[in-house]
C-alpha cells in the first residue's frame, strides 16, 4: 500500500460524508385537475420535512369555494406529524383529510380580518390520501382567496420517491408548492393554473384582499399601500409593499444556536427562500411578554445569526430584504445550584450483590481516528 493510498483512506475516515436532499417540482403550468409531481432524492430518515401547497384565486364575494389536493401519494411517512391550514378572505373555512379509514375534519369561523388558521396533530403515514381539502365561504367583500395547507413531520421510509397530487377547485389562479428540509427551503415553485392564467393577474388578486385596493384607489403617482401576510398560527407577520407571492411557513428549529442563547417557539420561513424584496419588508414576531430580552436570528449555512431587531411592546421586529428562515432567540437561563443540608445516616449492615454493567457502545465517529491510525501503522509496518 502506498503512502498516497494511506492518506486517502485517512481522509475518507476522518471527514464525515455530507448528504443533501435534492428536490424537483413539475410542471410550471397546469389545467384544473392536472397532476403536480414533487420528486425527492437523498432524503435521510430523521430529517424534518414540510410540504406546503398554497393557492391564490379569484372568487365571487359570499360564494362557497373548495381547494383540494386529490389522490396525494406520499412515498414515506412523517412521524410526529401535523397538518396546518390557513385561508384569507373567508367568513368560515373547513379542513378535511381522508386516507382509507383515517380522516380529519374541522371547521370554524374566520376572524375579524377574514383569516382562518389551525394546526392539528395527524398521523401522516405513507400511501395515497383520497383528498386534502380547504373549503368554506368567501367573505362578503372578498374578491380573492388565499388558501394554504402544510404537512410536516419527521421523515421515515425510502430516501428516494415521488410525491404526486392533482389540484382541483381552482379554474384560474396560481399555486405555490414549497418543500423544506430541516428548516431550510429545498425548493419552491410557482405554478400557473388555467391555460389563460398569468402570474401577474393572479398574484395581484391574491394581494388585493389586504392592500391592493388601497393603492388603486389613489392616483398613479402615489406609493403603493403596504400589504401584510401572516403565518398559519398568527404569531408572525410580514408587511411591505413588495411581498406579493411571499408566504410564512412554520418549521421546527434546526441548526446551530449561538452560545448563551436559546430559542422561543418555532422557526418561520419567509417563502420562497430566494425571494429578494425590492423594498424592505418588516418581519414581526410575538413575544411571551413585553419585558422579554430577545433578538431575531436568520439561518445561514446551518447556523443562526442575529439580525438587527427592535422590541415594541410584546412584539419584536426586524427589517428583511430576502426570504429564508428566521427565529427568535432569548438569553439562555443559567441553572441555579441550591445547597441542601444533609443528615448523617448510621450505616446499616447490608448484603451487597455484585452488579455487572455493560459499557455503552462507542459511537462509530469516535472510533474513526483510531481506525485511521491503525491503518497507517499497518501500512508503514509492511513498508518497513
Amino acid at each position: 500500500m502506498t503512502k498516497y493510498s494511506v492518506f486517502m483512506i485517512l481522509l475518507i475516515l476522518l471527514v464525515p460524508a455530507a448528504t443533501a436532499a435534492t428536490v424537483s417540482i413539475t410542471p410550471t403550468t397546469i389545467d384544473p385537475g392536472d397532476t403536480v409531481t414533487v420528486d425527492v432524492k437523498g432524503l435521510p430518515d430523521g430529517a424534518r420535512f414540510s410540504l406546503g401547497i398554497n393557492a391564490e384565486f379569484d372568487v365571487t364575494p359570499g360564494e362557497k369555494f373548495a381547494f383540494t389536493a386529490r389522490d396525494l401519494v406520499l412515498p414515506f411517512s412523517l412521524d410526529s406529524g401535523e397538518v396546518s391550514a390557513y385561508t384569507r378572505g373567508t367568513s368560515w373555512t373547513g379542513l378535511s383529510a381522508k386516507k382509507g379509514d383515517s380522516s380529519l375534519s374541522l371547521s370554524n369561523n374566520a376572524d375579524e380580518k377574514g383569516e382562518f388558521r389551525t394546526t392539528q396533530p395527524y398521523n401522516i403515514s405513507s400511501g395515497t390520501y383520497e383528498a386534502i381539502t380547504l373549503n368554506g365561504r368567501a367573505a362578503p367583500t372578498a374578491g380573492s382567496i388565499i388558501a394554504e395547507m402544510t404537512m410536516t413531520g419527521t421523515k421515515k421510509g425510502p430516501s428516494d420517491g415521488a410525491i404526486s397530487f392533482a389540484l382541483d377547485g381552482v379554474e384560474r389562479g396560481t399555486a405555490t408548492v414549497a418543500v423544506y428540509v430541516d428548516g431550510s427551503e429545498a425548493l419552491s415553485r410557482r405554478i400557473a393554473i388555467g391555460s389563460s392564467s398569468s402570474g401577474g393577474s393572479s398574484g395581484s388578486g391574491g394581494n388585493g384582499g389586504s392592500g391592493g385596493s388601497g393603492g388603486s384607489g389613489s392616483s398613479g403617482s402615489s406609493a403603493p399601500a403596504p400589504a401584510t401576510t401572516s403565518s398559519v398560527d398568527g404569531k408572525v407577520s410580514l408587511t411591505g409593499t413588495d411581498i406579493e407571492g411571499a408566504g410564512l411557513l412554520s418549521l421546527a428549529v434546526e441548526g446551530a444556536i449561538p452560545p448563551g442563547w436559546s430559542t422561543v417557539g418555532r422557526a418561520y420561513a419567509v417563502t420562497p427562500a430566494d425571494r429578494v424584496f425590492a423594498s424592505s419588508a418588516v418581519l414581526s414576531f410575538s413575544l411571551p411578554s413585553a419585558d422579554t430580552a430577545a433578538t431575531i436570528a436568520r439561518l445561514e449555512n446551518g447556523a443562526w445569526s442575529a439580525v438587527p431587531s427592535k422590541i415594541e411592546g410584546d412584539r419584536i421586529t426586524a427589517t428583511v430584504t430576502r426570504g429564508g428562515s428566521y427565529v427568535v432567540l432569548v438569553p439562555a437561563q443559567v441553572p441555579t445550584l441550591t445547597a441542601t443540608a444533609t443528615t448523617p445516616v448510621t450505616p446499616a449492615t447490608t448484603t451487597t450483590t455484585p452488579v455487572t454493567t455493560t459499557p455503552a457502545a462507542t459511537p462509530l465517529t469516535a472510533l474513526l481516528p483510531v481506525l485511521a491510525c491503525a491503518i497507517l501503522m499497518l501500512a508503514w509496518g509492511r513498508r518497513g
